[in-house]
């Protein structure tokens, strides 16, 4: 029957940090509250700056344009090279 048992690793966690908490001076505990205002304050402000502009991210390249883009490329480099090979071929030789 563990399936209906409580997990009690995160209840001992709990305890210890509700412990350590009341063994600390006011100054600590005011320090430990600027701490986590900054912590929490920053990521909620984070997603806040996310959640309104969403157009200021940066557009990732989509499969199909990238293998769209490189058969391109590898025709103009193929076309070149042609061009290349008739241009030596129709060179008059200075023999």
């Amino acid at each position: 029957m563990r399936l209906f048992q409580k997990k009690r690793h995160n209840q001992d966690s709990f305890k210890r940090f509700i412990h350590r908490l009341s063994g600390m001076s006011e100054a600590d505990l005011h320090k430990v509250n600027q701490l986590l205002d900054v912590v929490f304050d920053a990521t909620s402000q984070t997603f806040r700056d996310e959640k309104k502009s969403p157009e200021t991210l940066p557009k990732e390249p989509i499969l199909d344009e990238t293998i769209t883009e490189a058969k391109n490329t590898l025709k103009t480099e193929q076309l070149e090279k042609r061009i290349e090979q008739f241009r030596q071929a129709k060179k008059p030789k200075n023999e």
